[in-house]
C-alpha cells in the first residue's frame, strides 16, 4: 500500500527511467493537483468494495518520480476538454497544463497492433505496483484513443472497471456485443473477458482501474 504522509520504500523498476521519491525530491509540477482530481473521480465512480482497497494517498509526495515521456496521442487532449460534460473538464484541462512533465505510456508495440494505433493511443498510471503512487491491490489511471482508432480485442486476469471521461465511443463485451456508451458511467470487465472499443470521429480518455491478478500484465491478444 502506498504510505501514510511519509515515503514508502518501493521496488525499484526496470529501464532507468524511475527513481525512488524522497522527501527533498523535485516534485513533478501539477502532478498533486491532477492526482487530486483523478482521486476524487475514482472515489466518486468506483463500487464500494472497490472503493476500499484505494490506499490513503500522500499527493504531495508521490513513492516514485517517473521521467517525463510524450506521446502523439496527447495532441487530441484540446478535443477532448472541448467535448466532455462540464463536471470532467477541471481534470482534463490540468491534464493539458501539466503534459510535459507528466509520464505517458504505451503497453503495446507496432508488432502488436500497427504504428497507426500507437499515434491514437496511450496511458498515464497514477497508482499501481510501477505508478506514482504505489500499490500492490489496484491499478488506476487515465487511458486516452484518438478519434479514428479500434482497439482490438483482448483480455486479462486482472478485473477491469472503465469510466469515459470524454467521448462517445463504442465498447464491445464478448457476451454484450458492441454498445454505443457516452460518459461517464460503469463499464466492467470480468477476468479474462474478451473487449474492446472503437472511436468514430470523437477522442475518447477514460479512467480505468484493474484489481486482481498481475496488475502489470501485458493484455492477452
Amino acid at each position: 500500500m502506498a504510505s501514510h504522509g511519509g515515503m514508502k520504500k518501493v521496488p525499484d523498476l526496470p529501464g532507468g527511467v524511475v527513481n525512488k521519491a524522497t522527501n527533498d525530491s523535485k516534485i513533478t509540477p501539477g502532478l498533486s493537483s491532477l492526482a487530486e482530481l483523478w482521486l476524487a473521480q475514482l472515489k466518486q465512480r468506483c463500487p464500494p468494495d472497490w472503493c476500499s482497497l484505494i490506499p490513503t494517498l500522500n499527493l504531495e509526495n508521490p513513492d516514485r518520480i517517473l521521467a517525463p515521456k510524450s506521446l502523439p496521442v496527447l495532441s487530441y487532449l484540446p478535443q477532448m476538454a472541448k467535448q466532455a460534460p462540464k463536471e470532467n473538464q477541471p481534470l482534463i484541462n490540468r491534464l493539458i497544463h501539466s503534459k510535459s512533465d507528466l509520464h505517458f505510456n504505451q503497453t503495446y508495440s507496432a508488432e502488436d497492433f500497427g504504428e497507426d494505433f500507437l499515434q491514437q493511443y496511450g496511458w498515464i498510471k497514477f497508482l499501481g505496483p510501477d505508478a506514482y503512487w504505489h500499490s500492490d491491490v489496484l491499478s488506476s489511471g487515465l487511458v486516452l484513443f484518438g478519434d479514428n482508432v479500434t482497439y482490438p480485442e483482448h483480455w486479462h486476469v486482472a478485473e477491469e472497471l472503465y469510466f469515459p471521461i470524454s467521448g462517445t465511443a463504442e465498447w464491445y463485451h464478448e457476451e454484450k456485443g458492441w454498445k454505443h456508451i457516452a460518459p461517464c458511467p460503469l463499464i466492467h470487465h470480468a477476468s479474462n473477458i474478451k473487449h474492446s472499443m472503437r472511436t468514430s470521429g470523437e477522442p475518447l480518455l477514460a479512467l480505468y482501474v484493474w484489481r486482481g491478478g498481475n496488475l502489470v500484465q501485458k493484455s492477452n491478444i
